[in-house]
């Protein structure tokens, strides 16, 4: 028998690009849900960004980069489609109609100048749950702002915090708003579909990267108003100290290291074989090793700088003491306790078979009798047709209108650039 999925019979119909809104709605196909992403020829970027076989985009690159496997489409369907000329507008208004959820990562005031606003589809379809992703939201004064990850990521104080030890600002991660942003994605959909459940009801969710960002440093918003400003500390820590990653043996090698309490740091001494800095009384206390930390460090990066990564760490938490070898894509790639509880996932792109099998990184949360693995990458428009007749109800006439007059389509235009 087949296996039924959590979201089975939940159709979303989504306007997504980059990363962010891509990576919530890929949950919610994981489950199950049938997710329609509406794709356009003059905005190719997700298809653009790669990574490639070997580096090196075929022809038919548009079907082939990895993070489609990842979050673009993955478990999704394609469809390809002009959704501003007038026939193509119609066409997703009947697809509304017949969805549950309709998502958007336009600017505040895109999805209503298309006739595609929440007070326009619930008109068609009462039950319709509407999100739209944004950097802040449909209200207050900066809601008409552009932004990208790495710009909220200044404006929601994270870049602030964020950075070495008396130096500037660093960013965090590449992605990691979008990341944050997409979780909460699906959280907020999840918890619309309970709640239409209980009342009949659809809703509108306005849902925001800053605010998503500023709820992930509450301990500063809280200390803020205590008059205590929390410092830049790179890997280091307001109090413990050693709190940091150390360099070990060979290029770009590195662990860290977490002392919390007395017990530990007389674990780490033993691990250390109670080198004879260890009795300075400048470390006889937690608070006498934070002021004395800089110091303290230099010795630990001396007895680590001779060792392997992994190999100290086994030895440090076999004292234990927490710690870890600093991971590279690479390590994690072949890492046997990933592997071991199948969360590193191979797929083989059937759409782009110069491809190969490769190696794709699970979701980190494991329930019994339930999948989350990776079934299918929808090619470019791979699913126009099917869409349109079995959800908008469109006739073959009406399809091959859309086909000849360029509304919908399977390739990139002639003009596109190869990556």
């Amino acid at each position: 028998m087949p296996e039924r999925r959590i979201l089975e019979g939940i159709r979303v119909l989504t306007l997504e690009q980059v990363h962010a809104l891509p990576w919530g709605t890929s949950f919610l196909a994981d489950l199950g849900a049938e997710v329609i992403r509406v794709e356009s020829l003059n905005h190719l970027q997700d298809r653009k960004a790669g990574p490639f076989p070997d580096g090196h985009p075929s022809k038919e690159w548009w079907n082939e980069g990895g993070n489609l496997a990842y979050f673009g489409t993955r478990n999704k369907r394609s469809l390809c489609m002009d959704v501003t000329a007038p026939k193509g507008k119609e066409a997703f208004l009947k697809l509304a109609q017949n969805c549950d959820i309709v998502t958007d990562n336009f600017r505040p005031g895109t999805m209503e100048r298309f006739g595609f606003g929440h007070e326009n589809l619930t008109p068609l379809n009462p039950k319709i749950i509407t999100l739209s992703s944004t950097a802040f939201g449909y209200t207050g004064p900066w809601r008409r702002a552009g932004s990208r990850a790495r710009t909220v990521d200044a404006s929601c104080g994270m870049s602030y915090l964020t950075g070495y030890e008396g130096g500037p600002s660093q960013r965090a991660s590449n992605n990691y708003m979008d990341h944050s942003v997409g979780n909460n994605v699906a959280y907020a959909l999840l918890l619309a579909l309970y709640q239409r459940d209980k009342t009949g009801k659809g809703m509108r969710i306005d849902l925001t990267m800053q605010e998503t960002g500023v709820s992930a440093i509450g301990p500063a918003i809280l200390e803020t108003q205590r008059g205590i400003s929390r410092p830049r500390l790179g890997c280091g820590h307001l109090w413990k100290s050693p709190h940091n990653v150390f360099p070990c043996r060979g290029y770009d090698r590195w662990i860290a290291i977490t002392v919390s309490s007395e017990e530990q740091w007389q674990q780490l001494k033993h691990a250390m074989e109670e080198p004879d800095w260890a009795t300075d009384p400048r470390f006889d206390t937690a608070q006498r090793r934070w002021q004395n930390r800089h110091a303290l460090g230099e010795y630990i990066s001396d007895w680590t700088r001779t060792q392997d990564d992994h190999e100290l760490m086994d030895h440090l938490q076999n004292h234990g003491v927490a710690a870890g070898a600093v991971l590279t894509a690479e390590d994690l790639v072949s890492n046997p306790h990933l592997n071991k509880r199948n969360y590193i996932q191979e797929f083989e792109n059937l759409n782009a078979p110069q491809a190969g099998p490769r190696k794709y990184a699970g979701r980190p949360f494991r329930m019994q009798d339930i999948s989350f693995s990776i079934r299918s990458v929808a090619a470019l428009g791979e699913h126009n047709l099917e869409t349109l007749r079995d959800v908008a109800g469109l006739s073959d006439k009406e399809i091959g209108a859309l086909i000849s007059e360029g509304i919908i389509s399977t390739q990139p235009l002639p003009t596109e650039p190869h990556p």
